[in-house]
């Protein structure tokens, strides 16, 4: 973690308490610039080279909401001292993601007309029914679009019987996200412990988290310690909109460090924002002692890595509860140290997410699985010493399509995959394909790495053995998992083999394909 900022850290603390006497204004008066800029002789309350794009979206049916653009603005600028403030709290200076300000000082709002009545745009689909129409406004509109990342508004369709509202997209899809406006949607409700004080929390709270999904920001979960710290509670990005303005609310370290790499908190403009880049993970040990998960992990990557994200997600839910932290790699390695008494679930399967943070702002995610027994994580992930592939071949294969030939299971590429025919015909499981290893050797198990994005990840094999292609010996039958880092599944003691014999039974998507990126032994 970088070294906190004391001073900026004690003036951000009195924000959120003092939103509850804040005056209906646009700016109070711990709202004031971290820096300024001037886009067209108008100052900006930050340096960011790139403005969130601020879209109020209006069916064709509706209106806008009044006072929504001083209402909105209050929103906005309190946000971006909010984001300011975590960001300069771990070290990473005066920065918030840009907006552009019109000539009388308050944030610019854009109002499109859309297409569509009111049922046009419901919250099930609708989200992306106006992205379709907003990219088309944008390319006749160029000059309106700062940055790849936008905010849509859109007023309350529907209102239920207690007067809260809704009906329209609230979420974030990619860099844009969606939000809801209505009459009383006014920060100088936050905090009050009334029917509208909490309704402006989880609507300017939610305003606030779906913008940090349109920001890159993916679920995550404060630590037990950050739970209990006054200055920190609850994380914004897990459940923090329904906190946000009434109780302590933050960013974590993992999204603070994502934001660094972002467009719209850039302080200078560039080329090749989000141009992608690719990461392998060489080597893992993982172990668990001292009551720490311990990592050490080398890496190889496409393009600058300059922190790494390790989230520790319960399954058989959603992120909500992934607790994360944050390793700065030494070259192509980095070692990270967790706590286990910082999760707040000590009991069953869990993911291990670990993102690889790249300078232009992409990622790449790479999962293993672990599970908890009494108490303590069980961590068999760490890999093995496999055996050389460069002599192996392919002795067989029952279906391949022409971009996805068998011979990629040996390439070491986890981007070219063995993918079996899908174009002309469509043949279903069982597929098979056998390996030559070229020598007789003896091996304890294999190793498979799925495609990296687990779109129809092999699911249900079976395995053989053989020295001369001819009598096979069954070495099972297993389940591999769902997730794109190296798995391995083991003999139980070593067998002779120079033919190994893959036979497909099911993949993750229940249809009719095998895909695999690599087959290995060790």
């Amino acid at each position: 973690m970088k070294k906190k900022n004391l001073n900026s850290l004690l003036a951000g603390m009195v924000l959120l308490s003092a939103l509850a006497g804040a005056c209906k204004q646009a700016v109070n008066s711990e709202l004031q610039p971290i820096s300024s800029k001037n886009k067209a002789g108008v100052q900006n309350l930050v340096a960011s080279a790139y403005d969130l794009n601020v879209i109020y979206f209006v069916p064709s049916d509706a209106d806008t909401i009044t006072n929504y653009r001083a209402r909105l603005n209050g929103i906005l600028q309190q946000g971006q001292r909010f984001y300011g403030k975590w960001m300069n709290y771990y070290g990473y200076g005066d920065r918030s993601f840009g907006l552009l300000l019109d000539s009388s000082g308050k944030v610019n709002i854009t109002v499109v007309k859309g297409a569509l009545t009111k049922s046009g745009y419901p919250y099930e689909g609708g989200g992306n029914t106006a992205i379709g129409e907003l990219n088309a406004w944008f390319t006749t509109h160029p000059a309106d679009k700062h940055s790849e990342h936008t905010l849509v508004i859109m007023p309350a369709s529907t209102y239920g019987a207690d007067g809260d509202p809704g009906g329209v997209p609230f979420y974030g899809l990619g860099r844009w996200c969606f939000a809801l406006d209505y009459a009383e949607m006014d920060t100088s409700y936050l905090g009050q412990n009334t029917t509208l004080g909490n309704r402006a929390t989880k609507w300017i709270g939610g305003l606030m988290h779906e913008l940090g999904h349109g920001l890159n920001l993916p679920h995550n979960k404060e630590k037990v310690s950050e739970a209990a710290d006054v200055t920190k509670g609850t994380a914004l990005m897990g459940s923090g909109n329904y906190t946000y303005g009434k109780n302590p609310t933050f960013l974590t370290a993992a999204s603070a460090a994502i934001l660094n790499n972002c467009q719209v908190f850039s302080s200078s403009t560039g080329t090749g924002f989000y141009g992608g880049g690719s990461t392998t993970i060489n080597t893992i040990k993982a172990n668990y002692t001292g009551g720490n998960i311990v990592l050490n992990v080398k890496f190889a990557a496409t393009q600058t890595v300059n922190n790494v994200n390790i989230y520790n997600d319960p399954e058989g839910g959603n992120d909500y509860d992934a607790v994360p932290w944050v390793a700065a790699p030494l070259g192509d390695s980095f070692h990270v140290s967790m706590p286990v008494s910082e999760l707040q679930k000590k009991t069953g399967n869990y993911s291990l997410r670990i993102r690889f943070l790249y300078t232009n702002g992409s990622s790449t995610e790479i999962s293993y699985p672990y599970t908890f027994v009494n108490n303590e994580p069980v961590l068999d992930i760490s890999t093995k010493d496999e055996l050389n592939k460069s002599a192996w071949t392919i002795t067989s294969v029952s279906s391949q399509e022409d971009d996805g030939p068998a011979t990629n299971l040996l390439d070491n590429n986890q981007a070219t995959v063995w993918h079996t025919q899908w174009k002309t015909v469509q043949p279903a499981h069982p597929h098979t394909v056998i390996v030559n290893m070229n020598a007789t050797q003896n091996i304890n198990g294999l190793a498979f790495l799925q495609r990296s994005n687990l779109n129809g990840s092999l699911k249900d094999i079976s395995v053989y053995t053989s020295t001369d292609n001819i009598t096979y010996t069954s070495r099972g039958s297993y389940t591999l998992t769902n997730v794109n880092s190296k798995q391995y599944i083991s003999f139980g003691a070593a067998v002779s083999a120079r033919y190994i014999k893959i036979v497909t039974a099911s993949n993750y998507a229940g249809s009719h394909y095998a895909v695999l990126a690599e087959l290995g032994a060790f």
